[in-house]
């Protein structure tokens, strides 16, 4: 079975009711994250430097003791030399296998001047492995989960939890199936104030019953965002009205937003003068994000049922041929979007997902 790996962002808070050992805590973790993005810049300089450079010029300056050390020990000895006694081992042992994993992605391109070395920023995640995370429980009183990190106590706000995060960890908690949490990431939101761990939880494939020979065609619809067929069978997802409705009244919304911004009031800049168009824009945003989730797990669900070990993704440009009149509609439809999300739940049950 294929082994699959999924990551959960879940809002989590420092669990201290001593207001000034939390601020103390919250101001430990900001600084570790201002050197995990000073160690990372760092080190990817460094490993930049030593693969397009002469031999001579990367052993300069390097202590005899070291010269035999291959490329990715050199690389934790600058995130070391930086990080040593000041963040926790577990975070910079992360980090190092990190950057050299990305590094290795983008090695090609940056060496022949099609790409750029990557720059880490504030919004950078602090990496840990897995066995970082300890004591974590399910707290039935207030009715959240509670851990360590690193000895920080820290609890979970998981909301209405649509996502089904819940579940998920009580299945790696619990041992059951092939469930197991790997190396994750504290990430720090310095808009929002708000902090979340991207928890990452591996499994292998949910054992379905598929046949493999057995298809099922995807194709652009104009009544309805995605018609489907099955052999002889036509099944509609969903329906123009549905989709459009809401769109439609956010993008309206975002036309008078942006008619009244020459009357906002002036004197503290632009970002505040235009402040209402982003809230439509992040609104847009994220309904169409909903709804391609939502319409995506309907096809996979479709899939499912009818046994089919592959699913045929109609090619966005050879609808758009056969359909001029409806440019607006098809403007609004957001495939490329609904193909990822696709070809995400369909690794979770092994559908093989093929765009024409």
């Amino acid at each position: 079975m294929k082994q699959n790996i999924i990551t959960r962002k879940i809002q989590v808070y420092v669990n201290e009711p001593n207001k000034e050992l939390k601020n103390e805590l919250i101001g430990t973790i900001y600084a570790w994250r201002d050197l995990v993005r000073k160690g990372a810049n760092a080190a990817l300089a460094h490993k930049f430097i030593q693969d397009n450079t002469g031999d001579e010029i990367k052993e300069k300056g390097v202590p005899k003791e070291n010269k035999c050390m291959n490329r990715e020990n050199m690389i934790f000895r600058v995130l070391s030399d930086m990080m040593r006694g000041k963040v926790p081992t577990d975070i910079y042992y992360c980090l190092n296998q990190e950057i050299v994993g990305s590094h290795k992605k983008i090695k090609k391109d940056s060496g022949a001047g099609k790409g750029v070395l990557r720059s880490y920023k504030d919004d950078i995640p602090i990496p840990f492995f897995a066995k970082s995370l300890s004591n974590f429980k399910w707290n039935d009183g207030d009715k959240r989960f509670v851990f360590s990190l690193f000895g920080i106590p820290f609890a979970t706000a998981l909301g209405l939890d649509r996502s089904n995060n819940k579940t998920i960890i009580e299945r790696c908690l619990n041992g059951e199936g092939s469930y197991k949490i790997c190396s994750s990431k504290l990430q720090i939101d310095d808009k929002k104030k708000k902090m979340f761990l991207l928890l990452c939880v591996s499994f292998q494939d949910e054992n379905v019953k598929l046949q493999k020979d057995k298809s099922l065609i995807a194709a652009l619809g104009i009544e309805e965002p995605i018609k489907a067929m099955v052999g002889k069978k036509i099944f509609d997802i969903g329906t123009k009205d549905e989709f459009l409705h809401r769109r439609v009244q956010i993008q309206s919304a975002f036309r008078r937003a942006q008619i009244s911004v020459k009357y906002n009031v002036g004197g503290k800049g632009r970002e505040k003068k235009i402040q209402a168009l982003d809230r439509f824009k992040k609104a847009e945003k994220s309904y169409v994000t909903a709804k391609t989730h939502e319409y995506s797990r309907r096809l996979v669900d479709l899939a499912l049922k009818h046994e089919c070990g592959k699913i045929v993704l109609v090619e966005h440009k050879d609808t758009c041929e056969k359909t001029t009149g409806d440019l607006f509609l098809l403007r609004n439809w957001s495939y490329h979007g609904l193909a990822e999300k696709l070809q995400y739940k369909c690794n979770l049950y092994g559908i093989e997902l093929v765009r024409e």
